[in-house]
């Protein structure tokens, strides 16, 4: 009884496999290995040695659109079911065709029942199942597969290891550039050895003259007073020479004549007028 149902189980799960495959490819063009047409797909149908063949209806004649010839073709002649295309492509060309053999089964072609073997499937049902999946592997792909899926849930967790500061410091440092400078040194020599002054070359200017408006001075003449004389070469040096004597405690000198020998009239003109503003309205200033 068990192997009775199994068998019967066994049967219809073959039938419902090729009726679903007949289905897929029926009415699919058979193309030859030249890419010639050869006919079209009509039904499936397992032979008496329990061969799964295709029922081929091919064309006699081109003017007659009503004569055609069934043959068999030996599912293991099929190279590519291109479901796209709905073309079935053999590993047969034209001429070998013809030596095909013919359906003979009875009835109107394409509907040849697939159950008409179904006595004979008892003793090789086994065989049958891996054939038909060989030879249309690609059909079989469109069949709903179950599929187990896996899902990887991890757990995370957040853990305070410290805190962090990100600051910026701008640090200001000092640069020593050395500058060159000049200064002049007037030292006395005799009596005693000590210095008289000391100018700063850079200032480019000498103070020590405050420029007064006033008349032009009348000449001085110095009756029996005790004089000094020199002859310098640039008003630099001079004027230098008077800082110095000027920067003395007590210079005890009453009074002071200037006279510059210049190269032409225009200096002569303009240098006496700071001679007439600073000489006459000088001040005197009063002795410590």
């Amino acid at each position: 009884m068990a192997n009775n149902l199994k068998q019967v189980n066994q049967k219809t799960s073959v039938n419902t496999l090729l009726e679903t495959l007949k289905n897929k490819v029926q009415n699919f063009a058979v193309i030859d290995r030249q890419g010639q047409l050869i006919g079209k797909v009509k039904n499936i149908i397992l032979n008496a040695n329990h061969r799964l063949n295709l029922v081929i209806s091919q064309q006699q004649d081109t003017r007659s659109v009503n004569e055609h010839r069934l043959f068999l073709l030996w599912s293991q002649k099929v190279n590519k079911i291109d479901n796209e295309a709905q073309s079935v492509f053999i590993d047969l060309d034209k001429s070998e065709i013809e030596f095909m053999p013919e359906y003979l089964g009875t009835g109107t072609p394409g509907e040849q029942k697939i159950s008409d073997n179904s006595t004979e499937l008892n003793t090789n049902s086994q065989i049958i199942p891996s054939q038909v999946e060989s030879a249309n592997s690609e059909v079989d792909e469109e069949n709903i597969i179950r599929l187990i899926e896996e899902r990887l849930i991890a757990d995370s967790s957040k853990h305070k290891l410290g805190e962090v500061i990100v600051r910026k410091e701008i640090e200001t440092r000092m640069v020593q550039v050395p500058v060159r400078r000049e200064k002049l040194i007037v030292e006395q020599v005799s009596p005693e050895n000590r210095q008289l002054a000391e100018i700063d070359l850079g200032q480019g200017e000498i103070s020590g003259f405050e420029l007064i408006a006033g008349e032009r001075p009348e000449e001085v003449i110095f009756d029996g007073s005790l004089t000094v004389n020199g002859v310098f070469s640039s008003p630099k040096i001079a004027s230098l020479l008077l800082n110095a004597i000027a920067l003395e405690k007590d210079h005890g000198c009453k009074q002071v004549k200037i006279t510059i020998a210049v190269a032409n009239e225009s200096l002569q003109k303009k240098y006496q007028e700071w001679f007439d503003r600073c000489s006459r309205g000088q001040k005197t200033q009063p002795e410590k």
